[in-house]
């Protein structure tokens, strides 16, 4: 976003070689410990795909009305998002939940987790 030239070609490069394999880790971070639910959140998954045919005709918009450069920060929000969801929300619920299990063997209400 705030270079040009070579810099620019080959950092634009990157992002697509390292997407290449984000999907499959989400994926599997995504339906972990679903049990039953495996297939349904299989499909949502698969169906999550949608943003990436959606996101680049915005990000088109974006660049015809304010410039290029400045449509990379619709991308930028995008992977902020993935980041989050590679530090926190892709723990399993056994991890996420943990202290609700501990907060019910001991037989005392938590508000969070209810």
């Amino acid at each position: 976003m705030l270079t040009s030239g070579h810099l620019a070609m080959w950092s634009m490069i990157g992002v697509g070689l390292f997407n290449s394999i984000m999907f499959p880790s989400i994926f599997a971070l995504g339906v972990a410990e679903l049990g039953p639910l495996t297939g349904n959140g299989s499909g949502l998954m698969n169906m999550a795909i949608v943003g990436g045919a959606i996101i680049p005709v915005i990000q088109g918009a974006i660049a015809d009305s304010i410039g290029i450069h400045h449509a990379f920060f619709l991308p930028v929000i995008c992977y902020l998002y993935i980041l989050f969801y590679a530090l926190r929300g892709s723990s399993p619920n056994s991890e996420r939940y943990a202290h609700c299990l501990e907060t019910v063997k001991r037989s005392m209400a938590h508000p969070t987790c209810m």
